[in-house]
């Protein structure tokens, strides 16, 4: 009797949870005080704010970090169980910050892009960025701290910056091999304690999770061209021209200040923004007005509000002060980008 060919079937093996053993016997502090926990943080990580979002929900009932060295490589947990809380860094120095959550979730918002931060998704903020992240009560962060220096020596960039999807999809199949070494080093006293022992395996940990990571999220040597407008890499006019227009967004500004401040032609910066951003300098201010206007919309007056005048006076005001001088305008652009008209956004919180 002859028998049917059996039919491949491909099989996705399913991690288990993420659990960091080894970093436990490194615990760095644990605290009921906010801003305890803020400048016990800002001693390895860098100076930020933490804000409580919700009212009347008292401060969290625990804080803890977990955290060690390894060369130029950092690694630890964060948590602030209890209640929702907002993590503010202005500019991340000069490292890259990896981060995604062991339990719970976070909304992360960091160079022009809004992504969850879960098990099994988490961001990547280059040096430079800001890095807002509003986390829900029962979160706890795993971060990773990857010197800029070191990315880039080991990656062999002598002549531009080391760029990473800001994305991190912890799903996909070619991040397994970086996941799971990453899993092995935090959950391994062995090899953990080895690794800060021993300068020598530190940097060849350092190499071997820099590399995964690279080759992970497609960004060989062999695809760096084809991935060049997708991670970002843009020359300096660009950032500078970013940097600039984050700073004063609020301020009256034409392209040709754009252009000066950033130290280029007009032609060129519009020529740089159109290849490595797929957009122009005044759609990405435009962009960043709208963010800012939506996060003040969302945020409310402190003082409560009676009747429809005083709602169109508030948008208004919000408007103007996000660089706005067009209120018809404004609205069209808002409801475009989020859905709703500006004083629905500011109504809903209440």
């Amino acid at each position: 009797m002859q028998l049917a060919p059996r039919t491949a079937v491909a099989v996705t093996a399913v991690p288990g949870p993420f659990e960091p053993q080894a970093l436990r016997a490194h615990r760095l502090f644990e605290s009921g005080d906010l801003d305890e926990a803020r400048e016990r943080i800002s001693r390895v990580m860098q100076p930020h704010r933490l804000q409580p979002l919700g009212a009347g929900l008292g401060t969290p009932s625990r804080s803890h970090m977990d955290y060690t060295r390894l060369g130029d490589l950092g690694l630890g947990t964060i948590a602030f169980f209890g209640q929702p809380t907002r993590v503010d860094v202005e500019a991340v120095e000069d490292y890259h910050l990896l981060m995604f959550c062991l339990r719970g979730h976070a909304q992360v918002r960091s160079a022009g892009q809004t992504l969850t931060a879960s098990t099994r998704s988490g961001v990547i903020c280059a040096p430079g960025h800001s890095f807002l992240a509003d986390l829900s009560p029962d979160c706890e962060q795993f971060v990773l701290r990857l010197d800029r220096r070191m990315v880039e020596a080991h990656l062999g960039l002598d002549e531009m910056p080391a760029r990473f999807h800001a994305a991190l999809d912890l799903r996909r199949p070619a991040l397994q091999a970086w996941l799971d070494q990453l899993r092995l080093l935090a959950a391994s006293p062995a090899l953990l304690d080895t690794a800060r022992r021993h300068p020598l395996v530190a940097v060849e940990m350092e190499r071997l999770l820099v590399h995964l990571l690279h080759e992970g999220q497609g960004l060989g040597a062999d695809t760096h061209d084809a991935n060049l407008q997708i991670t970002g890499i843009a020359p300096a006019c660009v950032l500078r021209a970013e940097r600039y227009m984050e700073e004063h967004a609020g301020s009256a500004l034409r392209l040709v200040d754009i252009a000066t401040a950033a130290g280029t032609p007009t032609r060129t910066l519009l020529e740089a923004f159109k290849r490595f951003r797929a957009t122009s300098p005044m759609q990405h201010l435009q962009a960043l007005r709208l963010e800012r206007a939506h996060a003040l919309l969302r945020a409310g007056a402190s003082e409560p509000r009676n009747g429809a005048a005083q709602e169109t006076t508030s948008v208004a005001t919000i408007a103007f002060d996000c660089g706005f001088t067009h209120l018809g305008r404004f609205a069209q652009a808002y409801r475009r980008r989020y859905g709703v008209p500006p004083s629905v956004t500011l109504t809903a919180r209440r």
